[in-house]
């Protein structure tokens, strides 16, 4: 989490978007509701401290944008069977 901001300033444009329709809880006359909203996910990349993070923003229609999720970029090593983070050097990965 601590990464995301830093990766919003690096990363100079949006890596990819994706627009679905969702069910969104939103208040309506005192009560909540689940209602079908047009949902638009940004996505932004950067390699910060040789780690490749993936940050995604959520912006539901009507509403302002927000951070949703952190995504770091990793694999098995399959020599210890354990997960290693790739720090986007090809050859070193």
């Amino acid at each position: 989490m601590r990464f995301a901001p830093e990766v919003l300033k690096k990363s100079h444009t949006v890596q990819g978007i994706w627009k679905v329709k969702r069910f969104e809880t939103q208040k309506t006359n005192n009560r909540w509701e689940h209602i079908l909203k047009d949902v638009t996910y940004y996505e932004f990349i950067a390699v910060l401290e040789s780690i490749r993070i993936k940050v995604i923003v959520k912006e539901v229609l009507g509403g302002e944008k927000h951070f949703w999720s952190v995504i770091p970029f990793w694999g098995i090593d399959k020599v210890a069977r354990k997960r290693i983070l790739h720090s986007g050097d090809l050859e070193h990965d």
